[in-house]
């Protein structure tokens, strides 16, 4: 993993198509007829499951951009200790707010659910981008996803999956 500064991150984007709003970085969507939004996942002993559909749900990849735009907001949720620990074993020192990218190659693919499984329990806003993948997704702090696939058959694919992990109907 190697970590990139905001304007790092959008200058990566732009290199791959992808424009992003270098004021208010929100990832703009693929197509909204190609989108599913649903709640996250209640409970906790869950999350390192869903972190990994997340990062499959973008398969196949070789570079995937973890771009963190949020955080502080659920202050009591967050275990900076754990974080900076986890981000200094890739040689970074830097503060989130320095270098909020995270740029994973395609053999990181566990790295990448470690960072999204943080993200997750910590309440930020995140954006997954990979390139060269089948979609994008945007995490809320506010505890919902969206996925926005390249292919309506993915995001059916996807609800397919996750009904059948969940045993129940997904709710938007």
């Amino acid at each position: 993993m190697k970590t990139l500064t905001l304007n790092e991150s959008l200058d990566w984007c732009r290199e791959g198509g992808i424009e992003l709003d270098r004021s208010s970085p929100r990832v703009p969507p693929v197509g909204e007829a190609n989108a599913l939004r649903l709640a996250l996942p209640a409970k906790a002993s869950r999350l390192t499951w869903f972190s990994r559909v997340v990062e499959e749900s973008i398969q196949p990849w070789e570079r995937c951009l973890l771009l963190v735009t949020g955080w502080g907001v659920w202050a009591s949720s967050e275990n900076w200790h754990l974080y900076y620990r986890l981000r200094q074993s890739y040689g970074d020192k830097r503060l989130l707010e320095e270098a909020p990218g995270h740029l994973f190659l395609g053999f990181e693919a566990n790295d990448l659910v470690s960072f999204l499984e943080l993200g997750l329990v910590f309440g930020w806003d995140m954006h997954v981008v990979p390139a060269g993948g089948y979609g994008r997704v945007f995490i809320s702090h506010d505890e919902w996803i969206q996925f926005v696939m390249t292919d309506q058959s993915k995001v059916t694919e996807l609800k397919a999956s996750l009904r059948d992990a969940c045993g129940a109907p997904l709710t938007a």
